[in-house]
């Protein structure tokens, strides 16, 4: 059967040396399912700004209309990289989905947008990122403590390190929350995978030079592995593979199909 995912999150307007594109969960996340031979949702608020076509691998669940779009501008220092936020929207993402229509749920904001007040019964990927930035117009994306509910529907976790050390989380907190897997990005070096009885470390064998996004498919790519059935080393094995592909060569085929 195939897998059906909702990802909630917004796109963004990347402004990269005064030239904009498209970016955000959604496309990124949804080009791998899309890839894995699943169908991928979007739940997002796209603003009067937003000029961009929705590519057509994605499927819409929900649209929000708001003035604006999360809009960065993005100052490269050498390896480092500085975001700042142009725009973002008022509006909220409510969880208020149909769960029987998806197999799963990705919850990746990029500028606090998901109010987690309502948690869908179904299995959830989250990443942390978009929950622990602090958003201020004007001003360069600093990160503040994570506060997550518990819930029994949580299967994936994903954060890269800088976040993670950032957030004040635990990985026992996390499994407390009731997270039972946990992915921890160290950029292109690979990733940690943690369960309840184990951890181990998915060094990337043969990375590219493009690393924008590679969190988001590795994030959706492991779980849609997971959903499909296969354990969580496989998954993580497969996902590594995904995100050094993509890092290769299948973003130039994403942004051709836009």
């Amino acid at each position: 059967m195939t897998a059906k995912i909702l990802i909630s999150g917004n796109f963004t307007i990347d402004v990269i040396d005064g030239k904009e594109q498209i970016g955000g969960p959604p496309l990124y996340s949804g080009f791998a399912i899309a890839k894995l031979g699943g169908e991928p949702y979007i739940y997002s608020i796209l603003g009067k700004d937003f000029t961009f076509k929705i590519p057509y691998f994605l499927k819409v669940y929900k649209i929000l209309e708001d003035e604006n779009t999360v809009k960065f501008k993005h100052i490269f220092e050498g390896t480092r990289r500085k975001l700042i936020l142009i725009s973002k929207p008022k509006k909220k993402i409510k969880l208020d989905i149909k769960e029987d229509r998806f197999s799963g749920i990705i919850i990746n904001p990029v500028c606090n947008e998901i109010d987690l007040s309502l948690i869908p019964n179904i299995p959830i990927a989250l990443d942390i990122q978009g929950f622990i930035r602090n958003c201020v117009n004007g001003e360069e994306i600093r990160y503040t403590k994570a506060r997550l509910p518990q819930s029994d529907s949580y299967l994936t976790f994903h954060s890269n390190i800088e976040e993670f050390q950032n957030s004040e989380l635990s990985i026992n907190l996390l499994f407390q929350i009731g997270f039972k897997e946990l992915l921890i990005s160290y950029d292109e070096q690979g990733f940690e995978l943690y369960t309840r009885d184990s951890k181990k470390f998915f060094k990337t064998d043969n990375i590219g030079t493009y690393i924008t996004g590679t969190g988001d498919v590795l994030i959706a790519s492991y779980f849609f592995y997971r959903l499909k059935g296969l354990d969580y080393e496989k998954s993580a094995l497969k996902a590594k593979k995904i995100v050094e592909d993509f890092s290769i060569s299948s973003y130039q085929e994403l942004f051709q199909l836009m």
